[in-house]
C-alpha cells in the first residue's frame, strides 16, 4: 500500500492571524487632507495655471498632481503660525510733550480771548452815555422874563422862566413822566402839564402845537410840542413852570441846577 501524496501545486492553507488594529497618526490625516484638496483643485481647475501645468506636453498626471499637491500644500496655512499684527508706532516723550504744549498755548489763548471779548463788553458798557434823567426845555434860547419879576402882564408876579425861541422851535420834556394834560388855559395860552416820579409837576406853556396825548408816558428829552405865541404874550417864547407836588410854583432856574441842568 503506497502512501497518500498530497497533491502538488496546492498550498497549505493560510492560518488564521489577528489583523493589528492601527490609528491613523495626525501627520497621516493631515496627508490626507492636502491630497484630497491638492486634487479637488486639479479637478475643478478655477487656477488657469493649474490647467496650464496638466495640459503642458510631456507633463505625467503624476506631475501635474505632484505640482498641485505642493501648491495646495504652500496655501495651507500652518497650524502653529499667528498673525503677527501690526506694528504701531509709538509716540515718543518728546512729542507727547510737544502736542501737551501746543494743547496748553491753545486753551490759553482761547482763555486770554475769552477775557478780552468780556473785558470789551464791560468798557462798552462803561463807555455807553447814560441817558440824561434831566435836561432843559429849549436847545437855542434867549432868558427873558424870570421867576417872581412883576408886571402889567402878571397879576401876582411871573411864576416861571421864559425861553424866548422862533415858533416851531421843538419843546423837550424836562424829565421822563406821564402827560396829565393838554389844553388851552387862559392867559397860559397851550398848555402841557407832566407829572414825574417824584410828584413834580412841570408846566410847558404858549405852545404853537402839540405832539403827545393825555396818558402819554415820556422820556427826558422828548419832544412834546413846539414854542408859540398862544395866551398872554409878548412874542414866541416857552414859559416853564416847576411845581413840587403839584403846588405852588418855585424858581425853575436853582431847581434845574440841582438836577444837574446847566442853564
Amino acid at each position: 500500500m503506497s502512501a497518500r501524496r498530497r497533491p502538488a501545486g496546492k498550498h497549505r492553507r493560510p492560518g488564521k492571524h489577528r489583523r493589528a488594529s492601527t490609528s491613523p497618526s495626525p501627520t497621516v490625516l493631515l496627508g490626507t487632507a492636502v491630497v484630497a484638496t491638492a486634487a479637488a483643485a486639479l479637478l475643478t481647475g478655477p487656477s488657469s495655471q493649474a490647467l496650464g501645468d496638466v495640459k503642458r506636453p510631456g507633463s505625467t498626471g503624476t506631475t501635474a498632481l505632484g505640482l498641485g499637491l505642493a501648491r495646495a500644500a504652500a496655501a495651507v496655512p500652518s497650524p502653529t503660525a499667528s498673525p503677527t499684527p501690526s506694528a504701531t508706532p509709538s509716540t515718543t516723550p518728546k512729542a507727547r510733550t510737544k502736542a501737551a504744549a501746543r494743547s496748553g498755548r491753545s486753551a490759553g489763548a482761547a482763555k486770554r480771548s475769552t477775557r478780552a471779548s468780556r473785558g470789551g463788553e464791560r468798557g462798552d458798557l462803561l463807555e455807553a452815555p447814560l441817558a440824561p434823567q434831566w435836561v432843559k426845555p429849549v436847545e437855542r434860547y434867549t432868558l427873558t422874563a424870570h421867576f417872581g419879576e412883576g408886571g402889567g402882564l402878571w397879576s401876582h408876579g411871573h411864576t416861571g422862566q421864559d425861553f424866548a425861541a422862533p415858533t416851531g422851535t421843538p419843546v423837550k420834556a424836562a424829565g421822563a413822566g406821564v402827560v396829565v394834560s393838554t389844553e388851552r388855559a387862559g392867559a397860559y395860552g397851550n398848555r402841557i402839564v407832566l407829572h414825574h416820579s417824584d410828584g413834580t409837576e412841570t408846566w410847558y406853556c404858549h405852545l404853537s402845537a402839540f405832539q403827545v396825548e393825555p396818558g402819554d408816558a415820556v422820556e427826558a428829552g422828548q419832544v412834546i410840542g413846539r414854542v408859540g405865541s398862544t395866551g398872554n404874550t409878548t412874542g414866541p417864547h416857552l414859559h416853564f413852570e416847576v411845581r413840587p407836588g403839584g403846588g405852588d410854583a418855585i424858581d425853575p432856574m436853582p431847581w434845574l441846577r440841582a438836577h444837574g441842568v446847566r442853564v
